[in-house]
This record gives structure tokens, sequence and C-alpha cells, in this order.
């Protein structure tokens, strides 16, 4: 093992201080909707659980919240560790555990770290298939539950520490007064995990963001838990200034766009495939970049007979003195792709992605868990400014039989109801129309009118001074 002389490790820390500093600030600057979260898997004695407590240590002391998600396999009741109950039960737990901490009401941590979770059961369950313990089928019914992309999804970052198994031997038996090899700390146990391991970050890469091996073997703590700190700070910082996704359609589909404003996916269902492939990048970046184009999935709300429509608004400070959301009324949720949106198991399609971005938006903002999977999008483009001219809405219809059971919860940060005495909502489209059409921004107008049948002649003009829709 390789340990580092004062002078490297003092310039270690004050260079990871730094970077902390630096994303502590964008911190305060930038609202964190969730937690990223951090799951460290791979072999027994590899330096994964110190490297879990310094990064832990670090994170804490440098003014960021931290929650773990302990391994609970020395809890576990099954006594066997051979058996695939065994494996069933630690994977379960971790993932209750991991919902349990990301489904509350109030965002509790910025960071949430699985001391093993889903990509460590992957690990186990091939290990297992490998000893014959466990089905071809069986295997693969659990791997589909594994790979749901609303549990894998939420994971940002898996850390797979490995070592040889002569090094977790030797680390093993270090402070021990016994040489006798255990259930699964032995020579042939140790390297037939190893190898299921690298072959599950290989073959099952694409189920997750990113997943990056740390081979502990020829290395010391602090050499690993740099890296590893490293690598969180980096993925803190770009979450908290955003990657958003953007399109670059041809001028004859954005010409057509600029003509009608609306256009209907029963009219050309094959539209969206029209506007071309998805694009990431920092979103200061593409919005100082004219040509591009935002896609901002939005959800309308409504009951199959169209009487009743989901408002809000934003609120004050969650906008811009300019901006044209300001004070108005929105006939939908949504927001801006991103990448964290995005996983291999996943078409990377445009459609599929505003899909997967919507159902993570209407969680964020209204507290409700839809899916879009068989709904075709609207089109809607106002490009009254240079600024509206960047975004593009992809309006995807939702028709609901019991809004009046939907149990909403806003996201307090970003919306307020309309019309907060009525203690819903849900409007009326037209009696909001004949009250307060003058009201509604762009998107709006258009959603009234082509998808409630309202007629609406006043056209909302923006001043080409006035910023995105959504700018916050």
């Amino acid at each position: 093992m390789i340990n580092l002389d004062k002078a490297e490790r003092k310039s270690i820390i004050i260079a990871l201080q730094g970077k902390a500093k630096e994303v502590f600030e964008l911190k305060k600057k930038h609202r964190q909707k969730r937690p990223i979260v951090i799951e460290f898997s791979g072999s027994p004695k590899s330096g994964k659980t110190t490297c879990i407590n310094s990064l832990e240590l670090f994170l804490k002391r440098n003014g960021f919240k931290v929650e773990i998600v302990q391994e609970r396999a020395s809890v576990c009741p099954v006594a066997d560790k051979k058996s695939p109950m065994f494996n069933i039960w630690t994977a379960c737990m971790s993932i209750t555990r991991m919902i349990a901490s990301l489904e509350q009401k109030v965002v509790n941590c910025d960071v949430l770290i699985l001391d093993r979770g889903i990509f460590d059961a992957f690990c186990w369950f091939n290990w297992l298939s490998s000893k014959k313990a466990i089905s071809n089928a069986n295997k693969a019914v659990i791997e589909n539950f594994l790979s749901m992309d609303l549990l894998v999804n939420r994971i940002d970052i898996v850390f797979a520490f490995t070592a040889t198994p002569d090094v977790s031997i030797e680390r093993e038996y270090a402070n021990l007064l016994t040489d006798k090899p255990g259930t699964i700390m032995s020579k042939k146990t140790l390297s037939e995990y190893l190898s299921s391991v690298r072959y599950i970050i290989e073959d099952k890469r694409k189920y997750f963001h990113e997943v990056f091996e740390i081979d502990t073997s020829g290395k010391g703590p602090d050499e690993v838990g740099k890296s590893v700190t490293e690598m969180t700070l980096e993925t803190l910082r770009v979450m908290l200034i955003e990657n958003i996704g953007y399109i670059k359609p041809d001028m004859a589909v954005i010409k057509m766009l600029e003509e009608k404003r609306f256009i209907s996916s029963i009219i050309d269902n094959s539209i969206a495939d029209k506007l071309g492939g998805i694009s990431f990048g920092m979103r200061n970046d593409i919005e100082a970049c004219e040509e591009l184009i935002q896609p901002i999935p939005i959800a309308v709300i409504t009951d199959n007979k169209h009487k009743m429509v989901l408002t809000a608004k934003k609120k004050k400070k969650a906008v811009s003195d300019g901006s044209p959301e300001k004070d108005k009324i929105l006939l939908y949720v949504g927001g801006h792709t991103r990448a964290e949106d995005v996983t291999n198991i996943n078409a990377n399609d445009l459609l599929s992605i505003c899909r997967y971005t919507l159902q993570r938006e209407v969680k964020e903002e209204i507290g409700i868990s839809l899916t879009f999977d068989d709904i075709i999008p609207h089109l809607i483009y106002c490009p009254d400014s240079a600024k509206s001219k960047q975004h593009l809405a992809l309006c995807f219809l939702v028709e609901r039989d019991d809004i009046d059971e939907l149990k909403l919860r806003i996201d307090e940060e970003e919306l307020v109801r309309h019309r907060e005495v009525n203690g819903t909502f849900f409007q009326n489209i037209n009696k909001l129309v004949s009250e307060d059409s003058h009201n509604f921004e762009p998107w709006s107008i258009e959603i009234a009118k082509n998808l409630f049948d309202q007629n609406i002649s006043a056209q909302l003009t923006l001043s080409s001074q006035q910023i995105s829709l959504f700018d916050t």
C-alpha cells in the first residue's frame, strides 16, 4: 500500500477544500431539488467502508448534509450468505431505505450514500448464478426488477471497489489472531467474486449514469479518497449548474413551427421525429447560443370532458422581474430535460427522454406519479422574442376521470395556487378564460385555444428584452 508524504497529503487537502468551497457557493445560488445518490460496491476488504467514512466526514465538515444507507448484510436474518434469499433480502432493504430517503416531502441531504445497493446486488446474483445457486429464470426476473428505471435512474454514480484476492486476505487478517478462511474470505471465492464484479461493470454499465472501478490493490486510502471525493464534488457541481437538453432542427421544421405555433399530434404524429436528436450541455452555454432550441416537456392535466384544468402560478422568488411567467397563469407543469434523465437502458430519442423528464418534473412540482408512454405530444412554439425562440413545448395532454381524488403536493419553492381561496389547483376552463385569459402566458393561450376550444383572440406579445419562459 502506497502512503503519501505529508506535503502531498496537505496539497490534496487544500485542493479538495477549495473545490468544496466552490461547489458550496454554487449551492447557495442554485437550488438543489434532490440529493445526488452514490452507491459504493465491490469486493470484500477493498477499502469501501474506509472511503465511505472519509467521504462522509469531508463533506460534512465542508458544509454538506450527508445521509448513509448502511449495509444490512451483518443483520440479515438469513444465516447462509450463499443463499439467494440472503442477497434478495439485502438488496430489498437497500432499495426500500433509498426510496424512503428520496421520497420525503423535504430534501434532507445533499448526498445520499448507499453502502451496497442495486449494482452490488447484480454482482452477487451473477456470482450465485455461476455457482448454480440460482436458476437463470429467477436471476432474469430479479435483474428485470433491479434494472427498473424508476430505481436505477436515481443512482448518479457507482464506485465499484476491487482488490486482488491476496490483498483482500492480507487486509482481512492484518489485525486478527487467526488465518482460517471464512465463508467468503477465501482466495477461491474472492477470485470468483472479483470476476463477477468486473463482468457486471461491463455488462450492466448501460443501466447507470456513471460506473467507476476503483482498484485499491496498490493504493493507500488518501489516493483512493482523493479520486472519489473529486468525482463526488464534480457531480454535485454539474447538478447545481444543470446540464440541459437542446436540439437543432433543420430550417424547414423551424419555419413550419413559426408559421403554425401549435401543431397537433393528430395532424402530424411524426413531427417529433423531424426535430432531430437531443444533446446536453451546461445551461449557461446553451442559453447563450441563439440557434439551439431547448425542448420543454409540459403536462396539461384535465378531466375526460375537458371542463377542468390544472392551473398554477410561479412563485415570485422563482422567476426574475422581467419574466413573462411572473404573476401569469400557467395551464401546465413541466420543465427542462436534464442529462440525469438519460441512461442507455431507455431509448435515447427525444420523445423517450421527454417522457421521463416529464415524469420527474410532475413528481417534483405537484407530488404525483404519472406516466406518459402512450401519449403523443402536441408542439407549441411562440417565437415572440429572441429568448422565446429558444424554447419549444412538447405538450402532453393527460385526461383523468379522478381529478377530484388526486392528492397534489406542490413544490412550495416553485409554485402557488391560482385563486388560492378556492383551495384547489383545478379550475373551470370556461370561467377561467372569461375572467382571466388576459393573464395567460403564450403557451397557455395556445393550450386554451387548441385543446379546450376557447376563443382567445388576444395574443401575448413579448418584448425582445424579456427572458425565457423557463429561466429558473
